[in-house]
């Protein structure tokens, strides 16, 4: 079974290399936009997508629903993440869990590792080896970003675990394409610094070189806030004297960096690139890990580091190439803080702080081929390999016995020096392998129709050690997954295209999730949580009556299966989820000639219950409502560019969220929280004035009404996750 990556990469190599040998000469390259181009709606929806089916097309002809976000629409609204790029789109929605806002998508809540989307940075999976997290928060900046491709709904049949609920797939900018007669060295550079109110400073900068041999980019940003601070509840359930529950100061510092490094060799090494993420950041945990509001500073830090070695062949080759090879590290230097000092009734007089100082490493192979059967066939095949490693830990310890349950993890005068956080696995990797194909046939039948036929099988399999019998023999586990697409595009005008996709994904099992043990930083269970998994159906309507006009119709049906999240302090399946939904787009622009330019963005998203299952009793609720996501979102945006000055509004709305029976169980809990997180709106405005050549100005204010407003908190807590106030930042660009 283990051998059918290699079978299948041999099967559709040798049919693509026997095609080849008739190979057509190699077509001029056309030269590409420079990468801080504007566009109008027409240009925009010309270019060509590469995420849907790995094939360059433009969104109405791929398969699924996509989309592309430009560098220019991203410095006219002021996005700083890819979370306030997602925000702005159909189906998605702010979700929080601890300390970071996350996405999510088509009413299924996201827990703190946002474990349904797949990130990919110039088409390398950049998921986080460890959570299986996508890092679409503030620590991911825009800075190196040309345009950002999205695509909504199941991506596994080509792209494996985490693609559930959709991709996004960031490609990063490079230098010039052409040279000056001399072949000199041309060189695009931009600097940013923004400050604003709650202690915010951001400074990035980003240089783009070209010489005869080499295209290299070089950037970096730095980024600080001391974020919100309000008086809340937490879960602890402490009272004052009067019997009330207690509120106390919430904070939400955060402080990041990256670095980001691109060379791509030239004539003879052409197709090549090596790159360097270097990924930090430093913060707390707002109301605790434990729920309880923490007494000291507990600074989580955290860095990741990802080096990428890609060749890919030339667009003009008839048969495409592409090899891939990554490594990535997490390093974690964590201070948990569970119990603040004369917890539980004075029995913690110290509290309760677990500290971690680890990482964990996977290395990620790629070889994929592609080309042409006939004239109207193409055929694209891959064989994918990950290995996560595991070596122990450099410190473990807490100030309490966490691991001694039978007399109530009793605390301790000195450090005790807890075991392997994933002692199971201790020396013992974790290995993924799959194999993946896809048929794309246009013209089919002589008419206008396209079909794309993919299917991708995985592999996860490991050894394993019962941390409880440490004397016993590993135990070898696995999961596998398969998962198909079928995708019909019909086009009967170049101005309507007509979509019907049929696709499942899944996500296995994160590390975190399988192997934490000698901690209380997780609960995980090996024997029973089982793998996620979707079936959609999707119809979409791309329809554009005019150059200055488009809109797009989705319906889609989802079948989600075993979702996993934490529900009273533990982890597990929680439950399965039938939904229908809608989303209904809008874009349009104006040449207003001598006047400007006006470009706008709209949409409307609904998704309805149809049924639910819960997974401990396996009891089916066919109908009812919508829990822990919102059922109706309205989102719009407008900019307006006039000579140098550009101004940009966008808004959202956002449905009463409803609670699950199981968020209101401790009566004085649901006394302070009320029964359903209300309704919001909220609104954010962009100005830029190019003052000259190389400079600009700008002000961006966040929340621009001051709405407070408030994000779903899971479980049975007498809190919700607060979200941003008002922000201001002032802003000034250089460019040379």
């Amino acid at each position: 079974m283990r051998s059918t990556p290699a079978v299948v990469f041999v099967m559709v190599g040798g049919a693509l290399f026997a095609r080849s040998a008739a190979a057509h000469p190699e077509p001029a390259p056309q030269e590409e936009p420079h990468w801080s181009q504007a566009l109008s709606l027409e240009e925009l929806l010309q270019i060509e997508l590469a995420t849907p089916s790995k094939q360059l097309q433009k969104a109405r002809e791929a398969p699924g629903v996509a989309t592309v976000v430009t560098r220019e629409q991203i410095r006219q609204f002021g996005w700083l993440s890819l979370n306030d790029i997602l925000f702005g789109q159909p189906g998605f929605f702010p979700a929080r869990d601890y300390e970071r806002t996350v996405v999510g998508s088509r009413g299924i809540n996201e827990g703190w590792n946002n474990n349904h989307l797949l990130v990919l940075v110039d088409g390398v999976p950049v998921n986080d080896n460890d959570t299986a997290g996508a890092y679409t928060w503030d620590i991911t900046p825009l800075f190196m970003v040309q345009s950002v491709e999205i695509v909504r709904g199941p991506g596994s049949a080509l792209y494996g675990s985490s693609a559930m609920q959709g991709i996004v797939a960031i490609n990063t900018i490079s230098s010039p394409k052409t040279l000056d007669e001399a072949e000199r060295l041309q060189i695009n550079s931009e600097a940013h610094l923004r400050l604003g109110n709650r202690g915010t400073a951001n400074v990035e900068a980003v240089a783009a070189t070209r010489s005869a041999h080499v295209s290299t980019v070089i950037g970096f940003r730095f980024a600080h806030t001391d974020g919100d601070s309000w008086f809340s509840y937490d879960g602890s359930g402490r009272t004052d004297e009067t019997g009330a529950l207690q509120r106390f100061l919430i904070r939400e510092p955060l402080g990041s960096q990256y670095v980001f490094v691109k060379l791509e060799p030239l004539k003879v090494l052409e197709g090549l690139s090596l790159s360097y993420h270097l990924q930090s950041w430093e913060q707390g945990t707002s109301q605790g890990w434990a729920s309880w509001a923490p007494d000291v500073d507990e600074p989580l830090r955290e860095r990741r580091h990802l080096a990428i070695l890609r060749y890919h062949s030339s667009p003009g080759s008839e048969l495409q190439q592409e090899y891939t090879l990554q490594f990535q590290r997490h390093d974690y230097d964590l201070h948990i803080r569970f119990y603040p000092s004369g917890a539980l009734d004075g029995y913690y007089p110290a509290g309760v702080t677990e500290s971690l100082d680890t990482h964990m490493d996977e290395i990620f192979g790629r070889a994929q081929l592609s080309g042409p059967l006939s004239e109207h066939i193409s055929l694209l095949g891959g064989v994918e390999y990950a290995r996560f490693l595991y070596f122990g830990d450099d410190a473990h310890y807490s100030n309490a016995d966490l691991l001694n349950a039978a007399e109530g993890a009793p605390p301790s005068d000195t450090l005790v020096q807890l075991g392997s956080v994933y002692e199971g696995i201790l020396d013992e990797p974790v290995n993924n392998a799959a194999a993946y194909v896809q048929l794309a046939w246009s013209q089919l039948l002589d008419m206008p129709l396209s079909l794309t036929a993919g299917l991708r099988y995985d592999l996860k399999f490991f050894r394993y050690h019962d941390p409880d019998a440490p004397q016993s023999r590993p135990s070898a586990r696995s999961y596998e997954q398969l998962s198909p697409r079928l995708a019909l595009v019909y086009a009967p005008r170049s101005f309507l295209s007509l979509k019907l996709q049929a696709s499942r994904a899944f996500r296995a099992p994160a590390p975190t999730e399988l192997f934490t043990t000698n901690s209380w930083m997780a609960d995980t269970d090996i024997d029973t949580l089982r793998p996620e998994r979707v079936n959609t159906f999707e119809f979409s309507v791309d329809w554009t009556p005019d150059r200055h006009l488009n809109s797009r119709s989705t319906v889609f049906l989802s079948r989600y299966e075993n979702l996993i999240g934490y529900e009273l302090g533990e982890l597990g399946n929680l439950f399965s989820r039938d939904t229908a939904g809608l989303e209904l787009e809008l874009m349009a622009d104006a040449d207003l000639g001598a006047r400007g330019r006006l470009m706008a963005f709209g949409s409307y998203s609904y998704v309805h219950l149809l049924a639910e299952t819960d997974s401990d009793t396996r009891r089916r609720v066919s109908g009812g409502s919508l829990t822990w996501a919102p059922a109706h979102m309205v989102k719009a945006g407008v900019s307006y560019s006039w000579v140098r000055f550009t101004l940009a509004l966008q808004g959202r709305y956002q449905s009463t969220v409803l609670r699950r029976e199981t968020d209101r169980v401790t009566p004085a809990f649901a006394d302070v929280r009320p029964e359903s997180v209300p309704a919001w709106v909220s609104f954010d405005v962009n100005a830029r004035l190019q003052l000259s050549d190389w400079s600009t100005v700008g002000l961006t204010v966040t929340n621009l009404l001051g709405a407070e407003s408030y994000l779903a908190r899971t479980g049975d807590f007498p809190f919700d996750y607060r979200m941003e106030g008002r922000r201001i930042l002032g802003n000034l660009e250089i460019s040379l």
